[in-house]
């Protein structure tokens, strides 16, 4: 007879790994950030070997933001933009 194997408890202190707090703006700056949301609005799948966890919250908000919503207007990020970012992620849309 097959014996099961017991599952541990989650525990939240061991099981995370460490976190920092960053800015939606630190976010929307990075190179990452602009090439995951290039790349969704252009169709091209996503890139696994890119490991940045800004590279998928831009392609998650690729999937959100309006295809005509710029990300810069010059050289400054679109306040619209970085507000639709942070309403998608209080609803824990992008994470």
């Amino acid at each position: 007879m097959a014996t099961r194997k017991r599952m541990r408890a989650y525990q939240h202190d061991v099981d995370q790994v460490p976190t920092v707090t960053i800015t939606t703006v630190q976010i929307m700056s990075s190179s990452a950030f602009e090439l995951g949301l290039s790349d969704v609005r252009r169709g091209i799948p996503f890139d696994w070997r890119n490991g940045e966890w800004e590279y998928e919250r831009g392609r998650l908000f690729g999937h959100i933001a309006p295809l005509n919503m710029p990300l810069r207007i010059g050289t400054k990020l679109n306040p619209k933009a970085v507000a639709l970012y942070d309403a998608a992620s209080s609803r824990r849309l992008i994470i």
